[in-house]
């Protein structure tokens, strides 16, 4: 279960770098880390410490919790549907109110229509 939580964390830590349009390099810096660093923990390889999450979600202008949602229960998940949904997260973040309320809509909208048809 650790290297679930490490995975998910990294791969989340990674998405909202990769939508920041940030390096590996530029994070580092940003954080006081070094790049071999901020590698390990998007690869699920080391865990980061709570002042470190805490400084990259300041660097990347996110919520920490961002990184944390949900993984008190998780179930394990695909590297790419981790993916998947923190980009999801972090595209919401860039909408207004107006274009998040139609995203939040036309997402409903799709996961009833899988449903119907399970």
């Amino acid at each position: 279960m650790a290297d679930d939580l490490k995975r998910i964390v990294g791969k989340r830590l990674q998405a909202a770098r990769v939508a920041a349009d940030l390096t590996q390099e530029a994070l580092a810096s940003g954080t006081g880390r070094t790049p071999e660093s901020i590698s390990n923990i998007e690869r699920g390889k080391q865990s980061p410490s709570i002042e470190t999450l805490v400084l990259m979600a300041r660097a990347l202008t996110v919520p920490v919790e961002e990184f944390l949602r949900g993984l008190d229960g998780a179930t394990p998940k695909s590297d790419s549907r981790t993916q998947m949904e923190a980009q999801l997260a972090g595209a919401a973040r860039l909408l207004s109110e107006a274009d998040l309320r139609i995203a939040v809509e036309q997402i409903g909208a799709l996961a009833r229509g899988r449903g119907r048809a399970a």
